[in-house]
């Protein structure tokens, strides 16, 4: 299914390298891991509903959708992308894709349990749209959680090369994406920062942990923010 208001400008759209980079790379399989359990943690530490309604915004080639829709057993899960050749890998027997923008979803008003964006706010042309789509498309109650680079670290890596400098329209801080959830009436459950490596390495978490509590976190290379919908 095709969005005709697709506008042909979106930034950072990828291809079918980046599903083989997913599933064959091993620091692409690791983010990916990592993104996955902390969304995971945040909705089962911030919701005790089952047989959730769940949106992946960004999905790419739905590998972390089927990761959430085989540990949650979801009532429905959608997943949306803008690339139309990441989404021909997507394909699967629990869940379904759209080719959709995500500042205008093509879903109705108070659907969803659970909106997740994972790596993907930083690429969209006007991130408050897309968090005001968030919150339309969510039930009361409902969890929207985003996960984003730090930006200084993204900075980083543009520099020597693993990210091209038009990827992006705009990165975002915690103290920006707080400001975000909270201008859309989205109540801020969780905002802190996560993974220590982009590959990672033996006891990450355990060192993370420690780093979280001396107050280090400024080494934490990812971002995540879990907002419930009042």
């Amino acid at each position: 299914m095709t969005d005709a208001s697709i506008t042909p400008k979106q930034k950072g759209v990828l291809s079918k390298k980046y599903h083989i980079q997913r599933e064959n790379g091993y620091a692409a399989k690791y983010r990916l891991k990592r993104r996955t359990n902390e969304v995971l943690k945040a909705i089962k530490t911030h919701t005790t509903k089952h047989q959730l309604a769940l949106l992946d915004i960004g999905t790419a080639d739905g590998l972390m959708l089927n990761n959430l829709a085989n540990e949650l057993s979801p009532r429905i899960s959608v997943g949306i992308d803008f690339s139309s050749e990441l989404l021909k890998f997507a394909d699967n027997n629990q869940s379904f894709f759209v080719q959709s923008d995500a500042s205008k979803l093509p879903f109705k008003d108070d659907f969803f349990d659970v909106v997740v964006a994972c790596a993907i706010i930083e690429h969209v042309p006007n991130a408050e749209a897309m968090i005001n789509e968030c919150y339309r498309v969510l039930k009361k109650g409902g969890l929207c959680i985003i996960t984003t680079p730090d930006p200084f670290f993204e900075h980083i890596a543009t520099m020597i090369g693993h990210l091209k400098d038009d990827d992006h329209n705009e990165t975002f801080n915690l103290s920006k994406l707080k400001f975000l959830f909270e201008n859309q009436q989205l109540a801020v459950l969780v905002a802190e920062k996560f993974m220590m490596s982009p590959i990672g390495f033996p006891y990450e978490l355990v060192i993370e942990k420690i780093v979280k509590c001396g107050g280090l976190e400024r080494l934490l290379l990812n971002q995540i923010v879990v907002g419930m919908k009042q």
